[in-house]
């Protein structure tokens, strides 16, 4: 299959996006939820400088800057603003109490698992057990800002918990997705510069054995440094069909956002723009893959 990998972006940011369609689609109307959008921006944001700094990442932005100002800026964003924004929303005390309990429990999950993704690093024994761990935590950003919404909108239980599956769901499609991208559409590929283990590249190796296992873990080491390897790695993997397989795992998860928007049943037009937010990660958007 002659499968093309697309920017994944949205027509609007997801990290904005998700709470105001999720509580407009439990209360009707978005314009209460945008002082959260707000908040999940600036935890989106600490988190994405984080990430770089991780990475060895420096955008354009910050030349000039040194990583410890870069990081305080992060924490100011992740650690400080969301908090005291929550605590001025207008909700009741007991509701704002649970929402910083949402945001604390979640910001856990997601840095246990960016401890494993750095931990893989350069690994020539990551399992896909633990690259697809790695996609569940980093899909809880999205799990927290949905739940923060539904209990903003005052949702029960088991409502709340409905959208926070959703969430994690095109959170998980959409980080699957946009790896997907980094490896077989941008030129550089963070990704392989940096020795990360995204699931196709594991994919791949798992199936390598005696020489041609080493001849790739070396392909991939020349790979951080040698633009040339790094087309190698590329078409050698989608020759392989990790594409494809992992093409199909991104529509496993938006089938799963779509079966969870059922439970949630969001009011209109909220729920046609969360189905227009899963339809923009999937590989397949007109239908189950051919």
């Amino acid at each position: 299959m002659g499968l093309e990998v697309q920017s994944r972006e949205m027509d609007a940011p997801a990290f904005t996006h998700l709470p105001l369609l999720v509580y407009a689609g439990l209360r009707g109307d978005h314009r209460p939820a945008i002082s959260l959008a707000a908040i999940t921006s600036m935890i989106f944001l600490g988190m994405d400088i984080m990430d770089d700094l991780a990475d060895g990442d420096r955008p354009a932005h910050w030349v000039g800057h040194s990583p410890g100002e870069i990081n305080l800026a992060a924490a100011t964003l992740l650690c400080a603003l969301p908090q005291l924004a929550l605590a001025e929303l207008d909700a009741p005390p007991e509701r704002l109490a649970i929402m910083h309990e949402t945001l604390a429990l979640g910001l856990l999950r997601v840095g246990a698992g960016q401890q494993r993704d750095l931990e893989m690093v350069d690994s020539a024994d990551a399992s896909a057990d633990e690259v697809e761990a790695v996609l569940d935590a980093k899909g809880e950003e999205m799990a927290i800002f949905a739940a923060l919404a539904a209990h903003f909108a005052g949702a029960f239980a088991q409502r709340v918990e409905a959208c926070a599956s959703l969430g994690r769901a095109i959170g998980i499609a959409g980080q699957l997705a946009s790896d997907c991208y980094d490896l077989f559409t941008d030129s550089d590929s963070r990704d392989l510069m940096h020795g990360t283990r995204t699931l196709p590249i594991v994919l791949h190796l798992k199936r390598q054995v005696g020489e041609e296992r080493v001849l790739f873990l070396a392909l991939l080491q020349r790979a951080r440094e040698d633009v040339v390897a790094r087309g190698v790695v590329r078409e050698r993997l989608r020759t392989a069909g990790e594409l494809r397989h992992c093409a199909l795992m991104v529509e496993v998860h938006c089938q799963r956002a779509r079966r969870t928007l059922e439970q949630v049943s969001p009011m209109e037009p909220a729920r046609t723009g969360l189905l227009a937010m899963i339809d923009g990660i999937s590989f397949f958007p007109k239908g189950a893959p051919p």
